[in-house]
């Protein structure tokens, strides 16, 4: 099997376990799949997947009757009707998985 086709094999099997709503682990019982197959068949596509996507900027409304607070430890991101409040510290990777959620609405 070349790999575009294992790709794809992998692809459609973790859309089904979403589908499934089913634990990992009963699923890939039922498939007669090993777990460690599915978690590094589901790493390696999303990691492929952050880095084939093309870089998308949203644009951004300015608010300038309110006045910035420079001190604030947090900024405030309206995306439609989705408010987004980020902290100094915040997880990155959390951040990109809902900034990828929003981009699907």
């Amino acid at each position: 099997m070349i790999k575009n086709d294992l790709r794809s094999l992998w692809e459609q099997r973790l859309a089904e376990y979403q589908n499934s709503g089913k634990t990992i682990k009963a699923w890939c019982q039922d498939q007669e799949l090993r777990e460690n197959q599915f978690y590094y068949w589901r790493k390696k596509l999303r990691d492929q997947s952050e880095t084939e996507q093309p870089v998308k900027w949203l644009s951004l409304k300015l608010d300038n009757n309110k006045q910035a607070d420079l001190a604030s430890d947090s900024i405030t991101i309206h995306i439609g009707q989705v408010t987004v409040k980020i902290k100094k510290g915040f997880d990155q990777q959390l951040f990109r998985e809902i900034i990828q959620i929003l981009q699907m609405i």
